[in-house]
This record gives structure tokens, C-alpha cells and sequence, in this order.
């Protein structure tokens, strides 16, 4: 059986809290990555939901448009310019 010097024990303990630390500091990064991806599909989420509106939107704008261009020869005498601003 080897006997470990007290020099030998105090190197190895050091290395071990020095490995603690960074494995603490490495679950931190990790927790905090988690929080941004987390954040991230928030948003994303957030995103194509008002992507979905505003398809809907231009779908009913569409549907719109064809019913007075339907509709424009049986109006007589009435002309109107449709503009339609989308944000960008």
C-alpha cells in the first residue's frame, strides 16, 4: 500500500476544487443558455403568430378586393382607389 505525502493529498484536493469551480461556472453558462433558448422560442412563437395575422389579414384584404372588383361594374359612377399599406 502507498502512502500519499501530505503535499501529494493538498495537490490532488486543489485540483478537485479547481475542477468544482469550473463545472459550477459551466452549470451557470448552461442554466443561463437554457434561459435564452427558452426566450428564444418565446419570441419565435410570438413571431409567427403575428405572421399568421397578417396572412389572415391580407387573405381578407384579398377576398375583399375580388368582391368590389366583382361588384365594380354594377357601380356606376363611383370610382375609389384602394391603397393598402402593409407595416413593414
Amino acid at each position: 500500500m502507498k502512502i500519499v505525502s501530505g503535499q501529494e493529498n493538498q495537490s490532488v484536493f486543489s485540483e478537485l476544487q479547481c475542477l468544482k469551480e469550473n463545472f459550477v461556472a459551466l452549470e451557470q453558462d448552461n442554466q443561463r443558455l437554457l434561459g435564452d433558448l427558452q426566450q428564444i422560442s418565446l419570441e419565435k412563437l410570438q413571431m409567427q403568430q403575428q405572421h399568421d395575422e397578417l396572412v389572415l389579414h391580407v387573405q381578407q384584404l384579398e377576398a375583399t378586393i375580388v368582391s368590389l372588383q366583382q361588384q365594380g361594374p354594377s357601380i356606376q359612377g363611383i370610382h375609389k382607389e384602394l391603397k393598402i399599406v402593409l407595416p413593414t
